[in-house]
């Protein structure tokens, strides 16, 4: 689907948030376009009318999370039995640091941009098992980055865990380099792909990712609680499963005390979830697939890029975004002499643009930029945060 302004149009007339404000913060949650609530309203009145367990309600709701395993499958490049579903991305990572049979001496290493949720899991595998963490610097290019993990990998690390995209700066991560260096020692490589899925196209083959994560509720503009995650055919035995219930198992016996799990990635999926929500994160996926990741991604760097260049050109306001044309839509910055709070609240009431303070090191504010923006928008944002750099400069 071409993406010109009247299809843009459309496409924002279709998300309520979008009126009145200018709405940049798709990388924390983004607000889901009617389409996505109607069918999510649609799937609740039917469950509501007739009972949740009537067995065309079942047979509904069984074929809605097949169709959007299919669905995220597709869009990932992947087979639809390496798909699981699941409430967001950390349920992934925390899905590949408890399915791998941990031995005294293993090793872990997550990067110095990770999310909480890329790192804590981790951390706390850390403390149950005679294991280690590696922090790898990633340095200021993807060079440095992998000359330095190169240099901390060894045939004792079990699992490299990093973000596709970082969720503060922005900044796009080579998978398909780490993956290479990764199977080298026999590592997995596990993928936050929070902040890139629905804002770039991913071909899970290519980026060599043996697991790779993400969430419905942020660039897809999926309802909250719903994600998927990835996980390579032929590793069985490198991630078990952590858990086990009704949806996971293939078989059961409970005289003969036995199970047998699902061949499928459906072997991660315990307990119930709700058909209504996930109904509405593959109507989602399936609108992401047809404007097209691609399209998305150019469009999205774009206007990315016009507001890096507007707030570099201000001597008040330091970017903490990469250097050069935005990399993805995460555009991060400080209002010199301002906390990141402050400037957050004082956009929103002065400017009415609603974006995130994040609490990083250093503090600051984050916008993060979904091709259904405009460049008007892109230029009220950057006023704004000029003017409140001028007005925190006239206070020092």
């Amino acid at each position: 689907m071409p993406l010109d302004n009247a299809s843009i149009r459309r496409a924002r007339s279709r998300i309520p948030a979008l009126k009145g404000q200018v709405y940049v913060n798709w990388g924390g949650s983004g607000p889901s376009p009617t389409t996505v609530l109607r069918e999510v309203d649609r799937f609740l009145k039917r469950e509501s009318r007739m009972g949740p367990f009537h067995p065309q309600v079942r047979d509904e709701s069984r074929a809605a999370l097949a169709g959007l395993r299919a669905s995220v499958a597709k869009l990932f490049k992947a087979k639809t039995d390496e798909i699981a579903l699941m409430d967001n991305t950390t349920s992934g990572v925390n899905l590949a640091a408890a399915g791998i049979e941990w031995k005294a001496g293993d090793r872990a290493i997550v990067t110095d941009l990770e999310h909480p949720g890329g790192y804590l899991p981790w951390l706390m595998w850390r403390g149950r098992r005679p294991i280690w963490v590696d922090l790898l610097q990633t340095g200021a290019s993807d060079d440095e980055l992998l000359s330095n993990l190169d240099a901390i990998l060894s045939p004792r690390t079990r699992a490299v865990c990093l973000s596709h995209v970082a969720w503060l700066t922005g900044r796009r991560l080579p998978l398909r380099e780490i993956g290479r260096q990764c199977r080298k020692v026999g590592a997995l490589l596990i993928v936050d792909g929070a902040q890139s899925v629905g804002q770039l196209p991913i071909d899970v083959g290519k980026t060599l990712a043996d697991v790779y994560t993400l969430s419905g509720q942020k660039w897809l503009m999926g309802p909250q609680g719903t994600g998927a995650v990835f996980v390579r055919r032929g590793l069985r035995k490198k991630i078990r499963e952590s858990g086990a219930g009704y949806r996971s198992a293939a078989r059961r016996n409970l005289n003969a005390l036995t199970y047998t799990p699902q061949a499928s990635a459906m072997r991660f999926e315990v307990a119930t979830i709700s058909p209504a929500l996930f109904s509405g994160l593959r109507v989602a996926v399936d609108a992401c697939r047809k404007v097209g990741p691609a399209a998305i991604e150019r469009r999205v760097r774009k206007l990315a890029s016009g507001l890096l260049d507007a707030l570099r050109d201000c001597p008040g306001i330091e970017v903490l975004s990469p250097p050069g044309p935005a990399q993805s839509g995460l555009v991060s910055f400080r209002v010199k002499g301002m906390d990141a709070g402050t400037t957050a609240d004082l956009l929103l009431k002065k400017h009415r643009v609603v974006l995130r303070a994040v609490d990083s090191v250093p503090p600051c504010v984050r916008a993060s930029v979904h091709y259904l923006n405009t460049d008007a928008e892109m230029e009220r944002i950057a006023k704004g945060a000029i003017a409140l750099a001028r007005k925190a400069a006239k206070s020092r």
